[in-house]
């Protein structure tokens, strides 16, 4: 399945305030700002989801639903924070529509899982595909290389260091 996707991120808001002010205007506002044909935000569309207050558009909407049904293929760990990661990364969501039938293929029907790792000290965060399985470490290996050979190498480049794949005992 091939989906394609594109979201504006934080770095193509422009706060209205910010906006004005350089055109020398003064205004408050509320959350959210129409002017003419630009759309102008105070904080990101993740900031939004995270307070519940989120954006609703042809872009976010498509979005969302894409994530949700994720979430019938996965089981998330921490699903508010992984949901948030997938909007400003998503990216990502294709290669999560692809990773099942390789797993599948390979270790068969077995649960996986959606896990959002943070260094804040590092300042990096990544998610994890946990693939929860009852092999042996000795299989676990030549399963996980298999998955490698097939698939995951060929898209490790398309994850920009945001995606990793493990497998954990059930």
């Amino acid at each position: 399945m091939q989906i394609r996707t594109t979201m504006t991120t934080e770095k193509q808001y422009i706060p209205l305030t910010d906006y004005l002010n350089r055109q020398g205007f003064e205004l408050k506002l509320g959350p959210l700002a129409i002017l003419s044909d630009r759309f102008f935000a105070p904080v990101s569309i993740p900031e939004f989801y995270e307070k519940e207050e989120f954006i609703e558009n042809s872009v976010t909407f498509r979005l969302q639903k894409l994530i949700r049904e994720l979430d019938n293929i996965y089981i998330f760990y921490n699903p508010k924070e992984v949901k948030k990661f997938l909007l400003t990364n998503d990216y990502l969501i294709e290669i999560l529509y692809e990773a099942p039938d390789y797993i599948y293929r390979i270790f068969g029907e077995i649960p996986i899982h959606l896990e959002l790792h943070h260094d804040p000290e590092e300042g990096w965060d990544e998610l994890f595909i946990i693939i929860k399985s009852t092999y042996t470490a000795e299989e676990v290996i030549k399963l996980e290389n298999k998955l490698a050979e097939e698939w995951f190498l060929d898209r490790m480049k398309d994850t920009k260091g945001k995606l990793n794949i493990t497998e954990e005992p059930l």
